[in-house]
């Protein structure tokens, strides 16, 4: 088959087009690590193909001056793809100034050799009459020009290919292979013309291969818009979230954990923080707050039920560019409930040492004084008053131990209504009064810790008992009433309402601190908010119906089944 010149002609600026578009790309992103170099080697291929479009041109002495110059860009190009793939491989700690000094020696000489060519050390002859463009003939300078160029690009192939092997993630691995697709293209097709397979220079074929690979790995594989250093930093294999944010606030990594926090079933890579966060604008303004300046810091922040433990650190390349963020996740969920249950335990300890030291101190001191008097006196019914004031003892150090346990739910399970209210109800001197479980709470099951769900209605029932009745509301006609209401999803409040007296409005916001009684030990109603709490439900008193207490516990679980 025969090429005629338009046609060749045609292939060069077809190619210069591409490979300008793609260095476009390239320096539009060049803050990226290894974007520019890669932009200056695409530059360099666009001139290296518009040299030869114009060695077809007329008049002959600019086809003849087009080829003597395009080896400066051949220089260019070669060693900015080594630069390049120092970088991308992350191994910018060898780009330093003697580097690029050493580097830059090749493209200054060739160029000089190729534009003066003294002696024909490089050319032996360029013959503009040929069929396509100028027909080169070459020398010992050239050889030399070409040897270190292809060892060279070998070199760079090598380490790309060495980063492809490595690379753990098939994203890298797509954008490595592309990489060294594109640069192995450009070497095969130049391969063909020096060989002297064809007769016109197919490096342009090359550079139309080389661009459409790069453009794959800008577009599919998101080059221009990921490093692989920052790969680099980061495990994959951990329970904590890790996520890497460039400077434009784009997420170019994130593992598995990181996902499995935020809830998000694919991958976070390519996702704005602000598209992430959309829907809470004040996460957006503490990762603003984070990022505001480019140093190390530490936040907790809340998402949907969880407690995120943020660390962030700068990341720098290794000439010390700021190129993003990284960002350590840790769920302390658990450390702060963790914490939260041993305060509550602290709290409880200094209950029970402010009980020991006070409320038990007073009928001590009663006991004694009263036994005291029997020793004086040889009449034994100071006993009766004495065995009051043990009683009274007796009466404190159970409802402390009471106290001490209403903090932790250890196995919640599915659980009757009407047969635990049944149950404490056994247990207290209800003293003549009734129980009424209305028809909604017969039928309800809830998910509780037994023990304590238990203790929590006795104490409901034996306050109501104790200080619900007085002459005007006699404990024959006293009445505490189970029933249930705005069941919502999974949860229902649970009502426990009495005829009795009431609470004043005044006491209601103060009834369940410790020491508040108008009788007993004053803990009764501080173990019913314990065992609320450690329960994660929430309780509330008012007036009931008929004038007495109404105590209302909201948030109380329902099993799934009965859903």
């Amino acid at each position: 088959m025969v090429i005629e010149e338009p046609a060749v002609r045609a292939l060069y600026a077809m190619a210069v087009v591409l490979a300008v578009g793609v260095a476009t790309v390239l320096w539009r992103n060049r803050e990226k690590t290894g974007a520019q170099s890669l932009a200056v080697t695409t530059i360099g291929g666009a001139c290296w193909a518009g040299a030869l479009f114009l060695s077809t041109l007329e008049p002959e002495a600019l086809a003849v001056f087009a080829i003597q110059l395009m080896y400066a860009p051949v220089g260019v190009t070669i060693a900015a793809g080594v630069v390049f793939a120092l970088e991308f491989t992350g191994r910018e700690r060898y780009v330093t100034r003697t580097t690029l000094a050493v580097l830059a020696v090749h493209p200054v000489v060739v160029t000089v050799v190729a534009l003066t060519n003294p002696g024909g050390i490089f050319f032996a002859g360029l013959d503009p009459t040929a069929a396509i463009g100028v027909e080169q003939r070459w020398n010992v300078g050239f050889w030399i020009h070409s040897a270190y160029g292809y060892l060279l690009t070998s070199a760079v192939i090598l380490l790309i290919v060495e980063h492809l092997v490595r690379s753990k993630r098939t994203l890298y691995r797509g954008q490595a292979a592309g990489l060294a697709l594109g640069i192995a293209s450009g070497l095969f097709f130049n391969g063909l013309y020096l060989g002297g397979v064809v007769t016109f220079d197919t490096t342009a074929i090359g550079f139309i291969l080389l661009a459409a690979f790069f453009a794959v790995s800008i577009v599919r594989y998101q080059f221009s818009n990921l490093s692989p250093i920052a790969h680099e930093k980061i495990i994959d294999n951990v329970r904590d979230g890790i996520v890497v944010v460039d400077t434009d606030d784009t997420i170019v990594e994130g593992n598995p954990a990181a996902s499995r926090l935020f809830g998000v079933n694919t991958s976070l890579i390519g996702r704005s923080v602000y598209d992430l966060f959309a829907a809470q604008p004040d996460l957006i303004a503490t990762y603003e707050l984070l990022t505001d300046s480019v140093t190390e810091s530490r936040r907790e922040i809340v998402y949907g039920d969880r407690h995120i433990a943020v660390d962030v650190t700068p990341i720098t390349d290794d000439r010390g560019r700021h190129v993003g963020w990284l960002f350590l996740l840790a769920d302390v969920t658990a450390q702060i409930q963790r914490e939260r249950d041993l305060k509550r335990q602290v709290d409880r300890l200094d209950q029970f040492a402010e009980i020991v030291s006070h409320d038990l101190r007073n009928p001590i001191t009663i006991a004694r004084g009263y036994t005291e008097q029997t020793k004086a006196t040889g009449d034994l019914e100071w006993l009766e008053e004495t065995e009051e004031a043990l009683d009274r003892m007796d009466a404190i150090i159970d409802d402390v131990l009471a106290l001490t346990r209403s903090g932790g739910v250890t196995d919640p399970e599915e659980l009757s209504l009407a047969r635990i209210v049944t149950d404490a109800w056994g247990t207290v001197d209800t003293q003549g009064a009734r129980l009424e479980i209305t028809d909604p709470a017969e039928k309800i099951q809830i998910v509780a810790d037994e023990d304590s769900c238990r203790r929590l209605f006795e104490n409901l029932i034996r306050n109501s008992i104790q200080h619900g009745v007085d002459d005007d509301h006699p404990v024959t006609s006293h009445t505490v009433t189970i029933d249930v209401a705005a069941e919502s999803g999974g949860t229902v409040t649970i009502i426990v309402a009495d005829n009795g007296v009431g609470i004043p409005p005044e006491d209601r916001t103060v009834i369940f601190d410790d020491g508040y009684t108008t009788g007993g030990t004053g803990l009764g109603l501080t173990i019913v908010e314990g065992i609320v709490t450690a329960h994660d439900w929430m309780i509330d008193v008012s007036e009931s119906e008929t004038g007495g207490v109404a105590f209302e516990i909201s948030g109380v679980a329902k099993p799934l089944s009965s859903e």
